[in-house]
């Protein structure tokens, strides 16, 4: 207590007894009762300065914390799928029961799966697991204070990122106690699957497929792919403790339209025991992109040769040569029409494609009527001058409707066509602009639009066929031109078709993913619409049962979470605007587990983390050694804590009962004495 407050009390115990003796004992009579009436007023006085003064003293308290031992217990199936669930249970029990490890340390059992849970009670259950969140998360938990971590895992982490790597920042020590042991059993796996949404029909695509193998014998396995119960390719494939990981990319031929689902395997070796990790699907669809092209002409000239040519390079387009009436005759679906050198016997042919909404591809030159052609349409106008003229082209790098950055025709013989300015009255994109002698205008010679959704490209030259034949004398094939004229008739085959509504998923989900189907719906200005109601219906092919979700709006698009579903197949409609929008689709989740994809504990990576955090790791057989390390290791030990308290001399509710009491009891003797 201050010396300062020490006097006041003196003073004021000096003051009150001076109050006390004034009032009843100076100049009054000396006798017992007056004596009694001064103690009692003594009292009063000294209480109320007190209750002024408001004394307090400083008190020590110390107190003992013990070392948090947290401990993490792997949660997850892949502990129960490889029979340790039982052991890691005892493991818990083993460390709650020693009395040593429960009287050094604060022992707090958390199980995991992707996060901690503050229920200690363990089901094995988690169907993912994330070590380095967990430990991240105990961590936060106890951040300013000592927590020794017992990390008892397989070491299989399924989602996060590599603890092996994150342990380098982390603060406390932890002691991993291993779910398995440093032998590796020999086992097969899919890795991964890497291969395109989409391809065409006919067409020949890539699958590359990863695979590892882990053993220390060389062994032979199968690599099959098959399709509808069908083997469609099949290869040996070899593996051995040098070579324990693959990359195959087998190529198959897409012959079915639509959604087409696949299997990969690798059969089994002797003595493997997880053999569900040997197989993973996949699927892709196939587009059918078969094309039938009409080539309109009164004329015969080389060109036709060249174009039908470069065109049919790609087996899924087939070109026709045909006069105006051939072509007015015919009821064949063509998807695209090109009109070389029109005439006025194009007429109809003109108002057909119109009916049709056919994209189509104008192609000009020296017998071109171009009085008819300017009349015909308003897009653009040939400046007539009865003149001819040679152009080079030059690629426009500024080129956006597809890439054009392969391809440059600056050595390549000029063009024929007619000699004048051509006047667009249409937004359009310049393919290539003229050069004459070497020297590039800015006027087009080959050029497209877009005019109520029908595409149109525009060479206003003739003599193609020298590029074709220009192209072979460089490069001894035809390659760099027939691609180039593939990338124009791929831009004009495709209809645009103002689709508002875009949904995107996956057409199987093996749990490799998260589970989500997502759109965007755009509004009449082909702009993000953040305020629409989208609903997803899905049904269940096998079963019939049907379910509705609303989709979630995220920034600029919507999501809707399907992890609810059972495994099987599913067939959805995505509807937008009430209805006035929709999309369909078809899903398969697969009856897939990644937990039970490992057969082995990651003994080497929990090593690693037991190093970083300059702890140790033991076996699931050494619990004993584990606590034995965590008994002896003075670097947790407990810490005595002092508290300093600041408290009054006596509480204030006992001054004030004082107080109160001596006032009433010098009332009482006064008034029965007479005093009052």
């Amino acid at each position: 207590m201050p010396t300062q407050t020490i006097l006041y009390i003196i003073g004021s115990g000096i003051l009150a007894l001076f109050i006390a003796l004034f009032q009843y004992v100076y100049k009054s009579k000396r006798n017992r009762l007056h004596w009694g009436l001064a103690g009692v007023r003594f009292i009063s006085v000294f209480s109320l300065l007190l209750l002024v003064i408001n004394p307090k003293f400083e008190t020590k308290e110390s107190k003992i914390i013990k070392p948090v031992l947290a401990v993490l217990v792997d949660n997850s199936q892949s502990v129960n799928y490889l029979n340790k669930d039982s052991v890691a249970s005892e493991a818990v029990q083993t460390l709650l029961r020693n009395t040593e490890i429960t009287s050094k340390y604060d022992v707090k059992v958390y199980p995991f799966g992707t996060q901690i849970n503050q229920n200690p009670e363990l089901t094995f259950e988690d169907k993912q697991t994330n070590i380095t969140k967990s430990i991240q998360d105990i961590e936060s938990l106890y951040e300013s204070e000592l927590a020794p971590i017992v990390l008892i895992s397989d070491g299989n982490q399924t989602i996060g990122d590599a603890y092996e790597f994150a342990s380098k920042q982390f603060e406390q020590v932890v002691f991993p106690l291993i779910l398995g042991d440093s032998i590796y059993h020999t086992d097969l796996k899919i890795q991964q699957i890497n291969v395109n949404k989409y391809t065409y029909l006919n067409n020949k695509f890539p699958v590359e497929i990863i695979a590892s193998y882990t053993g220390n014998t060389t062994v032979q396995s199968e690599l099959r792919i098959e399709s509808r119960g069908r083997i469609i390719h099949k290869e040996r494939v070899r593996f051995s403790a040098a070579q324990n990981s693959i990359i195959l990319t087998p190529k198959i031929t897409s012959k079915k339209v639509g959604v087409q689902r696949y299997k990969v395997s690798l059969t089994p070796i002797e003595n493997e025991k997880n053999k569900i990790n040997n197989q993973k699907s996949f699927a892709i669809e196939t587009i059918d992109e078969f094309t039938n092209i009409a080539l309109v002409t009164s004329l015969s000239h080389p060109d036709l040769g060249a174009l039908k040519t470069a065109i049919e390079t790609n087996k899924q387009r087939l070109v026709k040569i045909c006069s105006p009436i051939e072509y007015l005759e015919t009821n064949d679906n063509y998807g695209l029409a090109i009109l070389y050198q029109p005439n006025q016997s194009f007429r109809a042919v003109f108002d057909l494609i119109e009916k049709r909404k056919l994209n189509t591809f104008i192609i000009g030159g020296n017998q071109t009527q171009w009085a008819y052609l300017n009349s015909i349409q308003s897009n653009f106008k040939q400046e007539i001058t009865g003149q001819t003229e040679n152009y080079q082209g030059v690629v426009n790098s500024s080129f956006n409707n597809f890439s054009v950055d392969d391809f440059t025709f600056n050595t390549y013989p000029p063009l024929t066509t007619e000699f004048g300015s051509i006047a667009l009255n249409v937004p359009h994109e310049t393919l290539l602009f003229k050069s004459i002698n070497g020297t590039m205008t800015k006027e087009p010679l080959w050029f497209t639009y877009e005019n109520n959704s029908q595409r149109t490209a525009v060479l206003l030259a003739e003599n193609l066929w020298k590029w074709r034949m220009h192209s072979f004398r460089e490069d001894q094939n035809f390659k760099s031109f027939d691609s180039f004229m593939a990338k124009l008739i791929q831009y004009l085959n495709i209809k645009n078709q103002n689709t508002r509504l875009l949904v995107n998923y996956e057409s199987i989900y093996d749990g490799s993913q998260p589970l989500e189907i997502s759109a965007q719906f755009f509004n009449k200005n082909y702009e993000p619409d953040p305020n629409a109601v989208l609903v997803i219906d899905l049904k269940n092919n096998a079963t019939g049962q049907q379910l509705e979700y609303p989709m979630i709006a995220v920034q600029n698009s919507y999501t809707v979470n399907i992890n609810a579903l059972e495994p099987g197949n599913y067939s959805f409609e995505v509807t937008a605007d009430n209805g006035t929008h929709r999309s369909y689709g078809e899903i398969e989740i697969l009856d897939f587990n990644i937990e039970q994809q490992f057969i082995n504990a990651n003994v080497q990576q929990l090593e690693q983390l037991a190093v970083n955090t300059e702890g140790t790791a033991f076996f699931d057989t050494q619990t004993d050694e584990l606590m034995a390390q965590l008994i002896s290791d003075n670097r947790f030990s407990s810490i005595q804590k002092f508290t300093k308290k600041t408290v009054p001399l006596i509480g204030i509710k006992f001054w004030l009962l004082l107080l109160l009491s001596s006032l009433a009891i010098e009332w009482f003797i006064r008034k029965y004495n007479g005093l009052i």
